[in-house]
């Protein structure tokens, strides 16, 4: 059977390895005889890639490059590439080479035989390997994909960046709002993937060039995940995170009080002291939560409805605390106060700071793009602040 494949390819400082790439993709897709065209989506190299894919052109027509200047990231880069496929068949992969480019039509076979709907050049299943992983590396994948195991069920190598799917697929799927460099995992939970086929490849060490997962994307990776468990489960993860935050808070505020009587520090005072650590720490979480969903908060000025939210919650948690210090020891009024807070916190925000993480669109009708895919498709979202070099 035919296909029309587009392979998007998102690269950063990878003028080294493109050389090799695409010759193996070439060699690779030749005897199928299908259509097919590689997109590099370049996030402004410093190297010589612009240069490189030049020369590369002249040998395969079917290569095409979009250098952003201005928007990064692997997720959006993809997207970028999609943005641009002509093609129905949807392939994504990396530059340098540690996803071996002969498995390519492997991984397009189940989409023309209608066994999958997505399909995923994995490590993790039978056949497929990594080479040379130290202990460090293996413990952060295996992290990683505990952490994801909720959204994709089965599958055993959600982390891979290496997979494919049609575009009918991407565009039945609900909003997507990736960030990081996990795009397949969000187009698998958002496009709502049942039929999901892993094919065994070997993930190879890059031939040249360093690797971009650094500590700042793993970080981000988390704040996927933190956006991912809002959509899958909109009840209970707000209140997990309530829970954790809240957790936190508190002991923040033991410790403060603790080290406030080791001080010698009369109790009301300690009591306010720890009251306000807690407030801090609640803070930071807030602080990080606005910073990673802004476009999901109803609030028109987050940062002073917190500081008036948290100022009603010190007043009644202090009234609280001085109320029981009168007729119970220091730790009950301490429990107390802490307890009214949480309570105070917990149903203001309920009622002032609603965001929407979680919310599920509209389901797009049939032949409908998705509401990203609108914007991608229609108005050119994506495409804002880049330059398609003439190769």
């Amino acid at each position: 059977m035919t296909a029309c494949v587009s392979i998007i390819v998102p690269t950063y400082g990878e003028a080294e390895n493109l050389p090799r790439l695409i010759p193996q993709l070439g060699a690779a897709l030749a005897p199928r005889g299908w259509e097919w065209e590689v997109i590099v989506v370049d996030d402004n190299s410093p190297d010589e890639t612009p240069r490189v894919l030049s020369e590369l052109a002249r040998a395969y027509p079917q290569l095409r490059c979009l250098i952003r200047k201005e928007d990064r990231g692997l997720s959006s880069a993809v997207l970028a590439g999609i943005n641009l496929a002509r093609f129905d068949y949807l392939l994504v992969m990396d530059a340098d080479l540690s996803h071996p480019p002969e498995s390519v039509p492997a991984l397009i076979d189940p989409l023309l035989d209608g066994r999958a709907d997505f399909v995923i050049g994995s490590r993790y299943v039978e056949g497929g390997r990594t080479e040379d992983w130290g202990p460090l590396r293996w413990l952060n994948s295996f992290v990683a994909t505990v952490l994801s195991r909720p959204f994709v069920g089965p599958v055993k190598d959600s982390m891979a960046g290496f997979f494919a799917l049609r575009r009918d697929t991407l565009l039945a799927g609900d909003e997507l709002n990736p960030i990081g460099y996990k795009i397949g995992l969000e187009l698998m939970v958002k496009c709502r993937v049942q039929r999901a086929v892993e094919v065994p490849i070997v993930f190879r060490n890059r031939v040249a060039g360093e690797s971009k997962l650094s500590m700042r994307e793993q970080f981000r990776y988390l704040e996927h995940l933190s956006r991912l468990y809002d959509y899958k489960f909109p009840g209970g993860s707000g209140r997990v995170k309530f829970v954790i935050a809240a957790g936190c808070g508190a002991a923040a505020a033991g410790a403060v009080e603790m080290g406030c009587r080791l001080a010698g520090m009369p109790e009301a005072p300690g009591l306010g002291a720890g009251l306000l650590a807690m407030i801090f720490v609640t803070l930071i979480f807030f602080a990080r939560f606005v910073r990673a969903q802004r476009d999901f908060i109803l609030m028109k000025h987050p940062y002073r409805e917190f500081l008036c939210i948290s100022l009603v919650e010190y007043v009644a948690g202090m009234a609280a605390g001085i109320f029981l210090m009168q007729r119970f020891n220091a730790w009950v009024a301490w429990a107390g106060a802490v307890g009214v807070l949480l309570v105070m916190r917990y149903v203001l925000r309920k009622v002032f700071q609603h965001d929407v993480r979680g919310v599920r669109r509209r389901k797009p009708q049939p032949g409908e793009p998705n509401q990203f895919m609108r914007k991608v498709i229609h108005e050119g979202q994506i495409g804002k602040q880049t330059e398609t070099v003439k190769l």
